[in-house]
């Protein structure tokens, strides 16, 4: 790559970079966490395959293996992930199969969620759905909510972890 000696070979230096690119994404995909600092702001969407973690402020939806919303963090649009963990603002439809909402939490929308956990001090105005034991565990945005099968969704109180008490405003 960095050598003084050119080849003329268009072809194989597509396949090095294609090669690079493989290996990179082969290392990278479980251990590499997308991040979104703080002081950053995004328009747009997030995809990743494995952990994406916002400091920062994103307008949009994510869609990840497990999503981490920091204290500082705040998205406004619609999260979607096997865990997700929001320390800062969440403004949309949480769907995870495990919800955890710290004390810094401050949520507003729709949890969709197999397990929930709220630490006291969490502001949540938000509708809470279970997802029932037939419901399958991929967590993909549905397109239409049947209203014939419940969706596989049954409405619930979250379950609490720890003593304390909770404020739901709303």
């Amino acid at each position: 790559m960095f050598s003084k000696t050119k080849q003329n070979t268009g072809n194989n230096t597509a396949n090095v970079t294609q090669n690079a690119t493989s290996n990179n994404q082969a290392v990278n995909k479980k251990s590499t966490p997308s991040v979104l600092s703080n002081g950053s702001h995004i328009l747009g969407n997030m995809v990743s395959d494995c952990i994406v973690d916002i400091d920062g402020t994103l307008e949009g939806n994510v869609r990840a293996e497990q999503v981490n919303v920091r204290q500082n963090g705040k998205i406004n649009g619609d999260i979607v992930a096997e865990s997700v963990h929001i320390y800062g603002t969440v403004n949309g439809i949480v769907r995870a199969h495990a919800v955890h909402l710290y004390a810094t939490a401050n949520l507003t929308g729709t949890i969709v969620h197999h397990s929930l956990t709220v630490e006291e001090g969490a502001i949540i105005d938000a509708k809470f759905k279970r997802i029932n034991e037939n419901a399958a565990r991929e967590f993909e945005m549905p397109e239409e909510n049947s209203e014939e099968d419940g969706g596989g969704l049954i409405e619930s109180a979250p379950s609490f972890v720890g003593a304390g008490t909770l404020r739901l405003i709303g």
